[in-house]
C-alpha cells in the first residue's frame, strides 16, 4: 500500500518552499513535468506568432528562447528549494543541448 503525505507534516518554518516540495515526496518528477507543460506552451507560443507575423517560424529558435525561460524558473525553484537538484540537472542538460543547437545551426 502506498503511503502519501499531508499537509500534516509541514512545520510552521517550512514556509512556501516547504509547501511547493510536498508534491516531490510522493511523486519525484512532478515539478519536471509541469515546467515540461509550461516549456511547450512557450514554445508553441512562440512559434506560431512568428509564423502568423512573418509566414514563417523558426522551431529551434522558440525553443532555445523558451528554453531560457525555463532555466530561469527552475533556477528560482532550486533556490526556493521546491525543485531538486538532479531536477535541475536535466533541464540544465536539456537546455544546453537545444541552446547549443541553436548557436551551431546555420543563420538565415
Amino acid at each position: 500500500m502506498v503511503r502519501f503525505t499531508d499537509l500534516s507534516n509541514l512545520t510552521d518554518t517550512a514556509g512556501i518552499g516547504g509547501l511547493l516540495s510536498l508534491p516531490n515526496t510522493a511523486y519525484p518528477y512532478f515539478w519536471i513535468w509541469i515546467l515540461g507543460g509550461i516549456w511547450i506552451i512557450i514554445f508553441l507560443s512562440l512559434y506560431f506568432k512568428e509564423k502568423e507575423r512573418i509566414g514563417r517560424g523558426n522551431l529551434i529558435s522558440s525553443m532555445a528562447v523558451s528554453c531560457l525561460a525555463i532555466l530561469m524558473l527552475s533556477l528560482i525553484g532550486t533556490i526556493v528549494g521546491f525543485i531538486t537538484l538532479e531536477i535541475m540537472i536535466y533541464i540544465l542538460v536539456f537546455s544546453a543541448l537545444i541552446i547549443g543547437i541553436w548557436f551551431f545551426v546555420g543563420r538565415e
